[in-house]
């Protein structure tokens, strides 16, 4: 899949939605305002779009995206999308577009709730994934072993 047309698509979608983009800088206490077009930049934050995206994705049908997420020392977050290895452009898109939801305020799209939406989609989905503990065998009972049996 070409990543020109996501950043495109992301980029005409989050100008026509109506509410700016924001990241809380912590250290400074503020939000700061990100333009439409460095929000879906792929040396910018569509890297934090994709991996929301794709968590979501994957929570609903165990599938991810192959994303290639790579260091890139002069992207904003020291990472660049490098490519989308899976999936359908829709299929990416609509779980961009969901994990945004999810991500925004009454005010504006949040960008440090797309890695908490992520962070918590992933627990979830690993917790989903660990073994049922058996049950202990009640009091009085041995347990089985194998070949133990009637002979």
């Amino acid at each position: 899949m070409k990543l020109d047309a996501v950043e495109r698509t992301l980029e005409a979608l989050l100008e026509q939605g109506g509410k700016p983009v924001v990241i809380y800088d912590h250290a400074a206490g503020k939000e700061e305002r990100v333009s439409a077009a460095h929000a879906a930049a792929r040396d910018g934050f569509l890297p934090v779009f994709l991996v929301a995206g794709e968590a979501v994705w994957r929570e609903a049908t165990g599938k991810g995206f192959a994303l290639e997420i790579v260091r890139d020392r002069d992207a904003v977050l020291g990472y660049r999308a490098a490519r989308i290895g899976g999936g359908s452009f829709a299929s990416v898109m609509l779980s961009i577009l969901e994990a945004a939801s999810q991500a925004s305020g009454p005010e504006a799209v949040v960008v440090n709730e797309l890695g908490a939406l992520w962070r918590d989609a992933t627990q979830r989905i690993e917790q989903a994934a660990r073994p049922e503990p058996v049950a202990a065998a009640s009091a009085g009972e041995a347990p089985l072993s194998a070949g133990a049996g009637p002979v």
